[in-house]
């Protein structure tokens, strides 16, 4: 799953900024005593709820309200802004599995929200699936430098 992941990520170090911060000395292990438990060998994620798609210091998002329409979706969060840990100006993330393939994390990331604007609407490819198939999804900030991320917070629509 880890290489799978980090093809989905690319060249964002997440997981090895996470690592740094809490004494790992590989993205890899900290990413695996981190989600092992929700996963299932050969199928993939079982436990989405449980499932971090990213870890960091900055504030948490807190989701207050999603909505979909086919493969349009819009997620709506508080700020946060007025914690030690958060921008207005954070970058916004939204890491998604379709439920049908649990073995393949996928990455927004060239979002064109901010953490300040409390909401955003999205596209989510329709990867050859059915109309319909439930979708979960991560959101999560990342700062300007790409060099702090926050934890991500799960919905499913």
């Amino acid at each position: 799953m880890w290489k799978i992941y980090k093809r989905a990520i690319g060249d964002l170090l997440i997981w090895r900024i996470a690592a740094r911060e809490r004494g790992f000395s590989k993205s890899d292990s900290l990413f695996h005593s981190t989600n092992g438990g929700c996963l299932l060998p050969g199928k993939g994620v079982w436990a989405f709820k449980t499932f971090r798609f990213s870890l960091g210091t900055l504030e948490a998002p807190v989701i207050t309200g999603t909505e979909r329409n086919g493969w349009t979706v819009t997620l709506n969060w508080e700020n946060g802004i007025d914690c030690p840990k958060a921008s207005a100006s954070d970058q916004v993330f939204v890491g998604y599995f379709y439920d049908t393939l649990r073995r393949s994390p996928c990455l927004l990331r060239d979002i064109p929200a901010r953490r300040g604007d409390e909401n955003v609407t999205i596209e989510i490819p329709s990867g050859d699936q059915p109309e319909g198939t439930p979708l979960h999804l991560y959101l999560f900030f990342g700062d300007s430098e790409l060099a702090r991320f926050s934890p991500s917070e799960y919905t499913q629509v």
